[in-house]
């Protein structure tokens, strides 16, 4: 696949969150569509959530840079998780958020070595995992 998300907890107790909870979900979708042209080549881009904890959190806010392998054509990026986000109600639009952020970061990196990476496709990709509101019945789906 060319995008990838995950976590870093270092709290089991994060276990049960809506953050962690939303991840999964989207993770899920996003493996079902694993088939899709654009899953099968390379780059990839490999996204992790740094949850935080009472014993821990990132030095940063906002997403960095992680690495770049070459060989693997794999760029991961980091979220810092912000602590209101963790138990939030709207963890699965800040997670779809962050994988759009993801996406024009990488176009950029991948833009300037360039290598080939279809930004565009990528975030029609997350869209189509996007919360949608459903208005006949007022929940967020």
């Amino acid at each position: 696949m060319s995008l990838h998300i995950g976590s870093m907890m270092p709290d089991r107790a994060l276990d049960e969150s809506e953050l962690i909870k939303a991840i999964t979900k989207i993770a899920i979708d996003l493996a079902g569509l694993r088939d899709l042209q654009i899953q099968q080549h390379p780059p990839t881009l490999d996204i992790i959530f740094l949850l935080p904890s009472k014993q821990e959190k990132a030095d940063f806010e906002g997403l960095r840079l992680h690495s770049f392998d070459e060989a693997g054509q794999t760029l991961r990026i980091e979220s810092a998780v912000p602590e209101k986000m963790v138990g939030s109600m709207h963890a699965e639009r800040f997670v779809i958020a962050i994988m759009q952020d993801a996406i024009d970061a990488a176009a950029e990196f991948f833009n300037e070595r360039h290598i080939l990476f279809d930004a565009s496709r990528h975030l029609s990709m997350v869209e189509a995992l996007a919360v949608k509101w459903q208005p006949e019945s007022g929940q967020l789906h």
